[in-house]
């Protein structure tokens, strides 16, 4: 199935086929993983929480010195102009991958858009497996093209039939998903592992405000893998997940096996606020 939802790839603001969507085998993109990336959601026409995303990959690039092709008013223009030009379909996935410059090309941002693949109505009723897989990504606070481990993670989850995978560090604490945040709750706490351990999702400040209003306890500690009997719930985020539960890791049950009610209550609150912020609710995305 193509990746790519319609016609058009943005390359620094010029609109070509996705064909020419390109970087040389020659340059240090492949073989170093040299760019930085972001996935954004369009939802009934609105994008949801660009800047956000866009100020994440200014301080992603920054991080690893990579010169990009504009500022967050240039990316913004960029994501804005393409939506327009693919006739402003409702909803898609927006990818956003920026690579710096080789010897025959400038630093360049390539904005494109994929077809949304939500959770199933089910997956957000009963909750979802992972795997834990044991690895961590290099420069965790960076979301870099050096996705290996988390490829790896992610395969290591379809291999055994689960949704997600979740790196573990060398001191046996788990991280974070292939693809998502990764949180427990204890007692009643929201537990998080430190913030120079993770990529500070956009979803995850949403998730951390959400929490201060419903007066719900937050902890940023590390997370022993040794100690998942204690927790009573778990739960993952991200652009297209959202809030969704966790429920088993590694074909154990996480506290009862279902949905947990900090876990229901984060889920409801976002969602509402996901609809304030878009004018439709999300729980019509996978109907």
């Amino acid at each position: 199935m193509n990746s790519v939802l319609t016609g058009f790839v943005s390359c620094n603001g010029e609109l070509i086929p996705p064909q020419m969507a390109t970087v040389s085998v020659l340059g240090s993109t492949l073989y170093g993983a040299f760019g930085v990336y972001e996935s954004i959601q369009l939802w009934n026409g609105v994008v949801f929480h660009l800047d956000d995303h866009l100020q994440r990959l200014l301080a992603s690039a920054a991080a690893i010195g990579l010169p990009l092709a504009g500022e967050l008013v240039a990316h913004r223009e960029w994501v804005n102009d393409l939506i327009h030009a693919e006739g402003s379909p409702p909803d898609a996935t927006i990818r956003l991958f920026a690579v710096g410059p080789e010897a025959d090309a400038p630093p360049r941002s390539f904005v494109w858009l994929e077809p949304l693949r939500p959770p199933t109505p089910q997956m957000v009723r009963e909750g979802v497996g992972a795997v834990t897989y044991q690895s961590e990504r290099a420069l965790p606070t960076v979301k870099s093209l050096n996705t290996l481990v988390n490829t790896l993670a992610r395969h290591a989850a379809q291999a055994a039939g689960e949704h997600e995978g979740l790196l573990v560090d060398a001191a046996g604490c788990v991280r974070e998903g292939a693809s998502s945040t990764f949180y427990a709750v204890q007692g009643g706490s929201l537990l998080i592992p430190p913030a120079e351990d993770i990529l500070e999702g956009v979803t995850l400040q949403i998730v951390l405000d959400l929490a201060a209003e419903a007066g719900i306890p937050v902890r940023r500690v590390p997370l022993p893998l040794a100690a998942r009997a204690g927790w009573d719930e778990a739960f993952l985020t991200s652009t297209s997940r959202h809030v969704l539960p966790l429920v088993r890791l590694d074909g154990a049950a996480i506290g009862s096996g279902a949905p947990g009610p900090v876990t229901g209550e984060l889920a409801r609150r976002f969602e509402a606020y996901f609809e304030q912020v878009t004018g439709r609710g999300y729980g019509s995305a996978a109907e």
